[in-house]
């Protein structure tokens, strides 16, 4: 295999192009040979001219968008640059309030954490401080990855509403922050107070008369451009985690939800806990369920056991996908199923074999295709002088996640809805457990430490993220390379090469167009080299 290291984890074509996506940047130069971080601060770092520029690119595709071409392909003309560091989100404005943190001598954690809390900000209808999620922490002096599972838990009288986006970005702060938390805080409090320009993923998404007086004033929903403020969320960002899990705001919550139906109750707000685990360690090394890590690990293992040609890559990824989706939608939370380790056994691999051959189709899992195809998910990804790798995915679940709006600005999520566990209905679930979501930030590490790349990687989600994820890591794990060719969401392929095609129709696979959206981000380090990258 030529990818020596591992990877860290918390059907319609189209050919696409590789272009520039902003003007270089100049950027500047790590301090050389020394292990200690502190001596990466700013006022060690020096101008370079031998190394000038840092290239960001987009990949842009009539239909679906995916990492792989991107990743080994970025080799252009101009030359590359050292930096002192380098952050990706969602939104722009996130972007540059997360590089702000690094000037300012932030860490790495410190720079994700704001951009987190800016995205709830500025991007309510997908995530926030009423979601949940997975931070993934590689720290490459140590070589060791840290795992924080924010995701929301099941109340104690089950119903859908969870919270616990706050709660799950400080543990690690703790170890790795070099800022105030009220100083990392109040700069996304910043942004509701004096307002955002609406994008048009806010713009375009349906909004009930809850949102009114926020997302719908004078009776006229938000447009792309608009301009509006959240003083309320301001508030609520400023006040603490204390008065957020113990305080006014919790019952603030329970209040609201219980108006909508809902049985969330502070005590299950003031109980919750958050997850600080170990990735899990096979040939790969991904976070446990209940994200989705072990999904892409079992197509992985599927795929890496088939002597299969680039014609066919496309098609087996997908049948990959099949499979282990279906598998995976049985795990749930490991401390309630106890299934993950036979989940990914050799055993299990063969058997899933023996469902896919050359001849015909298994049946897809209509289940596990409409849940992971609405997830929408707030990325940031940082590697900061620091030497720390960071890849964060956040989340409401669904658009405006329940619909339910507190009175400051907090949007509940709707994790809930998610809840499909081995031997159980939708619906149901344990007390404290958490539901299975396919939040897939990525870290690709290599075997020898410091010699070779690391990449941070997440999705936004939509159709196809578990296929995106997929066929990224397949080509660099599998292949060492990347192609050209464009990929593919849960649709039969279309527009593919004509090879690939005929192999996908003697499967019995009915071939159509179908629009998707996806969008993929990273930053790829090679020693002190840095680039981003945008899909």
């Amino acid at each position: 295999m030529p990818f020596s290291g591992r990877i860290v984890f918390a059907k319609d074509f189209q050919f696409g192009f590789l272009a520039p996506a902003t003007d270089p940047i100049p950027l500047k130069q790590l301090v050389s040979g020394s292990p200690n971080p502190s001596d990466q601060h700013l006022s060690n770092i020096k101008e370079t001219d031998d190394l000038s520029s840092l290239v960001c690119h987009t990949i842009t595709f009539a239909s679906q968008t995916t990492c792989i071409t991107a990743l080994f392909i970025l080799n252009t003309a101009a030359p590359q640059a050292s930096i002192n560091g380098a952050l990706v989100s969602n939104h722009e404005r996130c972007t540059a309030l997360g590089q702000r943190v690094l000037q300012d001598g932030g860490s790495s954690v410190d720079a994700a954490v704001a951009g987190v809390l800016c995205l709830g900000v500025v991007h309510p209808h997908v995530s926030g401080v009423g979601g949940g999620g997975v931070m993934l922490v590689h720290d490459i002096h140590k070589n060791e990855t840290r795992v924080i599972n924010f995701q929301g838990t099941a109340p104690k009288t089950f119903r859908k509403e969870m919270l616990h986006n706050v709660s799950g970005l400080k543990p690690l702060r703790q170890i790795h922050c070099s800022l105030s938390w009220e100083d990392v805080v109040s700069r996304a409090a910043d942004v509701a107070r004096e307002g955002f320009t609406v994008t048009d993923s806010l713009g375009d998404e349906q909004l009930s008369q809850r949102f009114r007086d926020i997302f719908i004033p004078e009776g006229r929903a938000l447009r792309a451009g608009s301009f509006v403020r959240i003083p309320g969320l301001s508030g609520v960002l400023e006040a603490g985690l204390l008065n957020f899990y113990y305080g006014n705001l919790s019952q603030e919550i329970e209040d609201e939800v219980r108006a909508n139906g809902g049985v969330l109750s502070r005590e299950d707000i003031s109980n919750y806990s958050v997850e600080v685990e170990q990735p899990l360690e096979v040939q790969y090394s991904v976070p446990p369920p209940p994200s989705a890590g072990a999904a892409l690990i079992s197509a992985l293992n599927i795929l890496s056991e088939n002597n299969i040609t680039e014609n066919q890559t496309h098609p087996w990824i997908d049948e990959a996908i099949r499979a282990s989706l279906f598998m995976t939608y049985g795990l749930g939370d490991p401390k309630y199923n106890s299934l993950l380790m036979e989940h990914l056994s050799n055993n299990q691999t063969e058997l899933l074999l023996q469902r896919m051959n050359d001849s015909h189709t298994p049946p897809s899992d209509s289940t596990a295709q409409s849940l992971h195809a609405v997830l929408l998910a707030g990325q940031v990804i940082v590697m900061g002088p620091d030497n720390l790798v960071v890849s964060v995915a956040s989340s409401l679940n669904r658009p405006f996640g329940s619909r339910i709006i507190t009175q400051s600005g907090i949007i509940l999520n709707s994790l809930l809805l998610d809840c499909i566990w081995s031997n159980k209905t939708q619906g149901h679930a344990d007390s404290e457990e958490r539901p299975l979501l396919l939040l897939m930030p990525i870290i690709m590490v290599p075997a020898w430490r410091k010699c070779g790349i690391y990449t941070a990687l997440s999705s936004s989600g939509g159709q196809n993220v578990l296929h995106t994820v997929t066929q990224l890591t397949f080509s660099a794990v599998i292949f060492d390379l990347l192609v050209t060719s464009s990929f593919h969401n849960s649709l039969p392929l279309a527009a593919s090469p004509e090879e690939s095609v005929q192999f996908v129709h003697a499967k019995g696979h009915v071939v159509q167009r179908g629009k998707t959206n996806s969008a993929v981000q990273g930053i790829q380090r090679k020693e002190n080299i840095i680039q981003v990258i945008k899909v």
